[in-house]
């Protein structure tokens, strides 16, 4: 479980200093210090899933496990490919004390769930503009070539490509979808109770652990109706969470 040892893409001499700083630190098991210096870098407004990695690496090391499983799912967000971050996230959430089964979906559901979550937007972005100008390149040259030969080639071309290009759009409009609607927060408290309304009188219906993740389904003032994996619902106040 290293740090990234790379050099942040941020104008300005302070970022990528801090950066390196930090890594330093890591490496001489200074994590507290590590964690300062990416902060810091963060509170300048910039990101990073490598810098996220390292932090969740941080604070992994120090044994605040709900703040390395946050910024390893921001990390997740940003490049959602990298086995290095799965991997120690997924060594991470073998801390949890809650383990809660996920409702089980349909082999098709979950099969778009986990090609959608592979692609970052913006890969899928390149991936879909790609296809496309593919398509429009292979139809100019089916319907501009003299060769019947070749307008035949072309045209099996541009059929094959089209049907990739309707499922690259469906995934593309599916992610924006997801990532506009979809917001999920890990739980940071050691333990707090869901209740049944937005309340200090609320009934309290369960109790949850830090580094869960949860889905947020609504918010009534510093109040936030969360989902569980398992469909449970419940609200919590806004401070025993964080927001990927």
């Amino acid at each position: 479980m290293g740090v990234v040892i790379l050099t942040l893409s941020l104008p300005g001499d302070q970022k990528e200093y801090l950066f390196e700083q930090g890594n330093t630190f890591f490496e001489d098991q200074e994590y507290t210090q590590a964690i300062d210096a990416y902060e810091e870098i963060l509170a300048m407004g910039y990101e990073s899933a490598e810098l996220y990695y390292n932090l969740g690496n941080a604070y992994y090391k120090t044994g605040k496990y709900a703040w390395a499983i946050l910024n390893y799912e921001r990390a997740m967000r940003l490049q959602p490919q990298d086995e290095d971050i799965r991997f120690n996230l997924e060594i991470a959430r073998m801390t949890l004390v809650d383990e809660i089964p996920e409702i089980p979906k349909l082999f098709y559901v979950k099969y778009l769930k986990d090609v959608r979550a592979f692609f970052s937007l913006k890969i899928l972005t390149y991936l879909t503009l790609a296809v496309y100008l593919l398509f429009i390149g292979c139809l100019i040259l089916w319907l501009t070539l003299r060769s019947a030969f070749l307008r035949r080639m072309f045209r099996t071309a541009s059929i094959i490509i089209g049907v990739f290009l309707v499922l690259f759009s469906l995934l593309f409009i599916s992610k924006i979808h997801t990532t506009s609607s979809s917001v999920e927060a890990v739980i940071m408290s050691p333990e707090v109770y869901v209740r049944s309304s937005p309340t200090e009188s609320g009934t309290n219906l369960f109790a949850i652990h830090s580094g869960l993740k949860v889905k947020i389904e609504n918010q009534s003032n510093d109040w936030y109706e969360i989902r569980l994996p398992d469909g449970k619902e419940g609200w919590i106040e806004s401070t025993h969470l964080e927001i990927i």
